[in-house]
């Protein structure tokens, strides 16, 4: 039994391990993290570990079957099913993140290692900026050529992905440093991170990153500093000239035009289909063309509005079942954060999680950053994190409740 015991430990570690790989290349490339997470889906089930469910879980399966049920009445349904697995993808990191990072000890490894890929990401990102330096072998580009604009690229595909990814990880990484251990080192990334950060000149994810600060420090009772910083950050904006260019040309600018283009095709493409289930998934792509304004050929593949688009690929079914998701994690996030009486990991890492997803809510406003897949495993295993914390929360308060029971009064 010992040995047969020790066996499922060996398995349940490798997983973890695999997962952890997975979470480092998230911004990276999807197409790294999705084969780690399957091996690690693997040695997850060999260790036999069983998983205790709770709403939130629960939603994740509702949203599963608002996606399928789009994808049954789509326009295209084969790329409807095709594009749909992406969210399969995203709930299989959710599980797995749910099951695998849910000691102490492992959610300081997933801090390190988001800590480490800042630093990385960062470094290379600054590095270009400075040098314009890019890495491309047999055509296929490690550290993509800076663009014209200036922006940076680093290790990721474009500059959205990489503000994206900052603007998630950011807060983390500063509660971590005001409230843990290795300060040098979490110091370090976040001011290597929020420089990068800056260096991308991206509008929709500066105002979702200023959104999140302001909302972790409310919760961990900060209000001045809160306020602070929401100016400290509105400041830089406003110093640092491409990034106030940039906010500038706003309602000038041709992408922006498109972005409208783009929110008029959607609208008329959903009252022309199913209210309910939408046009199916990644299927407005598809009919774009055939709802672009006269003379408009360009083609977009999203709505720069995460909360636009799904309506019209998901309809308000799976519209509302998106929102479910991102509600519930958020309370839960914030109710657990309130629960757990210690400072300890975990309760950094959730507060640093209520800000980052309500950093996205805000950001996603004006983008659509679920549709990218690396940056979705990252968001969903950050779900993950929030339930297998509120499961372990709930299992704790039942057995102290068996052990202490409410004695009964006599009559």
């Amino acid at each position: 039994m010992q040995g047969e015991s020790c066996e499922r430990i060996s398995f349940e570690r490798i997983s973890f391990n695999l997962l952890l790989g997975a979470l480092f290349f998230t911004p990276i490339s999807a197409y790294v993290s999705i084969p780690l997470m399957v091996f690690s889906l693997v040695f997850f089930l060999i260790s036999g570990k069983r998983l205790s469910f709770n709403l939130l879980d629960y939603l994740q399966f509702v949203l599963l079957g608002a996606l399928l049920l789009s994808s049954i009445f789509a326009v295209y349904k084969t790329h409807s099913f095709y594009a749909g697995c992406a969210f399969l993808t995203y709930i299989l990191a959710y599980f797995l993140a749910k099951g695998l990072f849910d000691t102490e000890k492992r959610i300081k490894r997933v801090v390190k290692t988001l800590s480490i890929l800042v630093l990385v990401v960062s470094a290379i990102g600054i590095l270009q900026y400075f040098t314009h330096f890019s890495l491309v072998i047999k055509d296929i580009p490690i550290v993509a050529p800076i663009g014209s604009d200036g922006r940076i690229i680093s290790l990721c595909y474009n500059t959205l992905i990489l503000a994206s990814f900052l603007g998630f990880a950011l807060p983390i990484l500063i509660i971590f440093f005001m409230e843990g251990k290795f300060r040098i080192f979490f110091g370090l990334s976040a001011i290597l991170g929020l420089t990068a950060f800056f260096l991308t000149q991206s509008r929709g994810p500066t105002i979702g990153f200023i959104f999140a600060l302001f909302v972790v420090f409310i919760l961990i009772r900060k209000r001045a500093i809160a306020v602070l910083m929401v100016v400290v950050l509105i400041g830089v904006v406003i110093l640092i000239e491409p990034l106030r260019t940039r906010f500038s040309e706003t309602f000038y600018c041709s992408n922006d035009i498109s972005r409208i283009i783009a929110y008029h095709a959607g609208i008329r493409m959903w009252l022309d289909h199913s209210i309910l289930t939408g046009v199916g998934i990644h299927n407005f792509s598809l009919l774009f063309e055939e709802y672009a304004l006269p003379g408009y050929s360009y083609r977009t593949h999203y709505i720069h509005c995460m909360y636009l688009n799904f309506l019209v690929d998901a309809g308000v079914i799976g519209f509302l079942s998106l929102m479910a998701v991102f509600g519930t994690a958020v309370e839960c996030a914030r109710r657990l954060y309130k629960n757990l009486n210690k400072d300890t990991p975990t309760k950094w890492i959730v507060a640093g999680l209520v800000g980052s997803f309500m950093g996205i809510i805000i950001h996603n406003l004006v983008d659509n950053t679920i549709y990218v897949m690396g940056l979705g495993i990252l968001v969903w295993m950050g779900m993950g994190i929030i339930s297998g914390g509120t499961s372990t929360t709930t299992q704790q308060k039942l057995d102290t409740d068996l052990k202490n029971p409410t004695p009964h009064l006599k009559i």
